[in-house]
């Protein structure tokens, strides 16, 4: 069974009600392989493509299972993984985000995972996802949501770091140079970029799509109410601002923005982790060095959007083997060439491994000290999406996130010309039929 996007993303939606309506529409899994297990990546660089390899060859000399791997990228993963499930052929594994992974958790479809984790070593609570009392993660890694820019432009500018949404904006408007030049990139499109752009700045502004009530215990949607609506208006309206200095960007997603950037089309961007530095290095070297990184600026708070990535282990498989083979890759030796892959995108969950000597024992790094202690540096201040509204951890953002509602509020607000605050109440409707739709 091939699933088409409305026939998926309405599938994710339904993920989001799980909690009151558990029962799934999922095929009966094949009897599990005890001798092999598949697992899906998210992370489909050849670097990592071949640490993989070697891993899984040791692996299957030590313990006779067999791993097979699937690398269908980050635009393709949750489709591919929806699609084995649909089959009756669930992956042992999958590694993706902890966002993208807490459908399956509210599914009833992932495995609990606290023996895995309590055996590697524990993680950070502020790294766990808990489903119905227990851990559905493992963590490996994670990457925070910041700006990059080019130092050598702001400072011939006489331009510092912005540290403020003023500052942002005046730096933008100075370097924009159109078409040969912008100051910055917002796209506005139903992209993950754009989303996570909207998001990352709501959460700037203090912004909350939820909130808790302690009565039903359970969220409702607040983003239309009160401050919420003011802070999301003002969002919005001042990422309208910073478009005016931005490529058009209407159709923009990850690609574009390194390609904009690398090109020298833009003074400054922004992405989730450091590819853009990585893909710069290997597009355009002159410019590498003065490509830094900058916390996007912050207007109520310091928090950004944090993704965490880890090991999911898939209920109806080859469980056993599957908890055999991540407890086998985390404690490889190898498994520091697999952050290595990508340096300093692939961010370690462990900040001890940050700061050891032996992940920091890379020629990129070793280059680029100033980016990873610009990471250690805002490591605390990161929230994953499922705890933005509140201590417990909210199953409806996928509601919203999986869908990119919050890119279609800047296509809205950018390209359309929509006002703001109709865009607030049209996106917190949408939410709110969801819920009454899968509910």
């Amino acid at each position: 069974m091939i699933m088409d996007r409305r026939t998926f993303v309405k599938t994710a939606a339904v993920a989001g009600a799980a909690a009151v309506a558990p029962q799934v529409l999922v095929r009966t899994a094949r009897g599990a392989d005890k001798n092999k297990v598949v697992f899906v990546s998210e992370e489909s660089n050849p670097k990592a493509i071949a640490v993989y390899d070697k891993i899984n060859a040791d692996f299957k000399k030590d313990t006779g299972i067999e791993v097979v791997v699937e690398t269908p990228g980050f635009a393709n993963i949750a489709k591919r993984v929806a699609t084995l499930i649909a089959a009756g052929t669930p992956p042992e594994i999958v590694w993706y985000g902890a966002g993208q992974a807490m459908n399956l958790a509210l599914e009833n479809q992932l495995a609990d995972v606290g023996d895995v984790i309590k055996a590697t070593g524990g993680v950070a609570e502020n790294q766990r996802m808990v489903w119905k009392g227990a851990d559905r993660s493992v963590p490996t890694s994670q990457q925070f949501t910041y700006g990059w820019y080019r130092k050598d432009l702001f400072d011939a500018k006489k331009l510092s770091v912005p540290k403020s949404w003023d500052d942002y904006l005046k730096a933008a408007k100075a370097l924009t140079d159109a078409p040969n030049m912008y100051g910055c990139i917002v796209p506005s499109a139903e992209t993950g970029a754009s989303t996570l752009l909207l998001e990352t700045m709501f959460m700037k502004n203090d912004v909350h799509w939820f909130k808790w009530d302690a009565g039903k215990k359970d969220y409702e949607v607040a983003l239309d109410q009160g401050d919420q609506k003011k802070r999301a208006v003002e969002t919005l309206d001042y990422l309208n601002a910073l478009h005016k200095f931005s490529p058009e960007a209407s159709t923009y997603n990850w690609g574009e923005l390194m390609s904009t950037y690398f090109s020298e089309k833009a003074a400054s961007s922004y992405y989730v982790g450091s590819r853009l530095l990585d893909q710069t290095i290997a597009n355009n070297p002159k410019i590498a060095d003065a490509t830094v990184p900058f916390e996007l600026p912050k207007k109520i708070t310091e928090a950004y959007y944090l993704s965490i990535q880890g090991f999911h282990i898939l209920e109806r498989s080859n469980v056993e083997g599957a908890k055999k083979y991540v407890t086998y890759f985390l404690k490889h030796p190898d498994l520091i060439s697999w952050y290595h892959a990508v340096p300093l995108h692939i961010v370690p969950a462990s900040r001890d491994m940050l700061r050891s000597a032996k992940y920091q024992d890379n020629p990129v790094i070793q280059k680029r000290m100033d980016v990873l202690k610009f990471l250690d540096s805002v490591w605390t201040k990161g929230v994953p999406l499922y705890y933005w509204d509140g201590k417990e951890l909210n199953p409806y953002i996928g509601l919203y996130h999986n869908e990119n509602l919050a890119g279609w509020m800047l296509a809205m607000r950018n390209i359309k010309g929509m006002k703001s605050d109709q865009i607030v109440d049209e996106a917190a409707a949408q939410v709110r039929k969801k819920m009454k739709r899968v509910g």
